[in-house]
């Protein structure tokens, strides 16, 4: 019988740890936090805040006894300080729409919450182009497009809106508009 037995499993542990740490350098502690090279992009809150404000107050003000006087029903818009270039481009659909919102069968209030829910959403996600169908007013008690006029009215009061025009007809004609955000910062 041979006397060849392993050492005890303890001393051989020992001894594997031993041998796979020979290579390692153990580096001096200065006491030094090294931060990271960029620091994470400022979240702008008071941005937040303001839009969150705006938000609340479109949700809980009837827009047309308000300031209502200078406020377009046109099916085009282009804000102020934008280039007329602008505006053309998007009647020729030169930006792709990248989201669309279908207000078919909703009313006023619950209109009103869905674009500014679709356009939060647009924004966070960087999109530049989305459509909204609002529908040509067929079913509507007096046969007049309702939400197209307040759309409009809405999202003139809107910042982050560059641009809308009525959609092409194989888009939608009148009874869509195209809109075109302002670039995320």
């Amino acid at each position: 019988m041979s006397n060849n037995h392993d050492p005890k499993p303890k001393e051989r542990f020992e001894d594997l740890l031993e041998e796979s740490l020979k290579d390692i350098t153990v580096l001096k502690e200065d006491g030094k936090i090294v931060a990271s090279k960029e620091p994470p992009a400022p979240i702008p809150t008071q941005s937040i805040r303001d839009e969150a404000d705006v938000l609340k107050e479109l949700l809980h003000q009837d827009i047309e006894e308000e300031g209502a006087e200078f406020l377009s029903e046109e099916p085009a818009y282009l804000r102020s300080g934008v280039q007329h270039q602008v505006l053309r481009k998007l009647r020729r659909n030169y930006w792709v729409v990248q989201d669309e919102l279908d207000l078919h069968g909703s009313t006023s209030d619950t209109a009103r919450v869905l674009v500014a829910e679709f356009l939060a959403n647009a924004k966070k996600r960087g999109f530049r182009c989305v459509r909204v169908i609002h529908g040509k007013g067929h079913r509507s008690s007096n046969g007049e497009p309702v939400l197209k006029k307040k759309l409009f009215r809405w999202l003139q009061l809107r910042a982050d809106i560059l641009a809308y025009c009525e959609a092409a007809p194989k888009d939608g004609g009148s009874g869509a508009t195209m809109l075109l955000l302002s670039a995320k910062k």
